[in-house]
């Protein structure tokens, strides 16, 4: 029984499939690591980190049944960070996570405490843990995206200025959005890196020295290596 050729529409279908089908599977292999942000604040940072996470998710939903990425808002500070997380894992509650980022803020917290969480984090060999912290507060992140800012005037002069751009709250649900089409991001990633690089090229190299200087924009920057085509 000799079988009858297909339709060149028949296989331009095949032919689409096939390629959709190798498409699906280069983007499997690039999905995110399971990585959980652990942040101080449980308003202020989970509100506008959920903005990447939720897109980076999206972009995933058809390929993995679960979410890579997700935030949790802890209301714990610097070093009880890794305390919690520690616990998390120990409890099998985050054991699946590859990969997790601590944001805080320096506040009036003792500079020890906020110079050993980086310091420690950062020598773990038996989890992997990044920093994205603030000195004096996340608010310098959100201002540095309309200005640049090298005044050590703290939270409540970041505040002030912030709210000369917009109506700023801790607790905007929307706090993404209003940065993203208001602002810009790329200003603000330039601007953080150069303020930690010029500590760092200075020898600064403790945290607490840092002033006004936030590593949010490493964070950032990692988000959106997920987000690119």
């Amino acid at each position: 029984m000799s079988l009858k050729p297909k339709k060149k529409s028949e296989l331009k279908k095949i032919e689409e499939k096939m390629k959709a089908k190798e498409s699906k599977m280069d983007t499997k292999k690039m999905l995110p690591p399971y990585t959980m942000i652990v942040s101080e604040g449980v308003k202020t940072e989970p509100n506008y980190l959920r903005g990447f996470v939720s897109k980076i998710n999206a972009k995933y939903k058809d390929i993995t049944k679960e979410n890579h990425i997700e935030v949790y808002g802890t209301g714990r500070n610097t070093q009880s960070l890794i305390r919690f997380v520690d616990k998390k894992i120990a409890r099998g509650v985050w054991k699946k996570y590859q990969k997790f980022w601590l944001v805080y803020d320096k506040d009036d917290f003792p500079l020890d405490s906020f110079d050993n969480t980086q310091f420690e984090a950062e020598a773990r060999k038996d989890v992997c843990m990044a920093t994205a912290w603030s000195n004096e507060s996340v608010e310098l992140w959100f201002l540095l995206h309309f200005q640049n800012y090298a005044s050590d005037n703290g939270r409540e002069q970041y505040i002030e200025i912030l709210n000369k751009y917009f109506d700023y709250s801790k607790v905007r649900e929307d706090l993404y959005d209003k940065l993203m089409e208001l602002g810009s991001v790329n200003n603000a990633k330039k601007r953080a890196r150069n303020a930690y690089m010029e500590c760092i090229e200075s020898g600064i190299t403790a945290p607490s020295a840092m002033v006004p200087v936030t590593r949010m924009f490493e964070l950032v920057e990692e988000l959106e290596t997920y987000l690119d085509d």
